[in-house]
């Protein structure tokens, strides 16, 4: 069975690493590590674990309803970026191989 999806392939030149990493924590989330590391917890992001497929670096695949919230923080920090839909089918996003 296929879904609709939708694939975002945007570029870093012009960008800081530091926006970057602010804006991958913003989609991802990340691991905080509070009082040197012993204790921690998961910050979540715009994208949950399993609606999206990072395949290659500057490479993100998103689930329809995501759309619109990736496209907000690409704006918002002013990343350049293509966005084009595709089709793919349900197994892929649960395969870990893409993770």
């Amino acid at each position: 069975m296929s879904m609709q999806a939708w694939i975002f392939l945007y570029g870093t030149k012009g960008v800081t690493p530091r926006i970057m990493t602010k804006v991958m924590e913003k989609l991802i989330g990340k691991i905080q590590k509070s009082n040197y590391g012993q204790y921690e917890y998961e910050v979540k992001g715009i994208l949950p674990k399993g609606d999206y497929i990072r395949p290659v670096r500057a490479v993100l695949i998103v689930k329809k309803e995501y759309l619109q919230e990736v496209v907000n923080l690409f704006e918002l920090y002013k990343i350049r970026y293509r966005i084009f839909e595709i089709k793919l089918d349900i197994d892929d996003f649960q395969k870990s191989q893409f993770l």
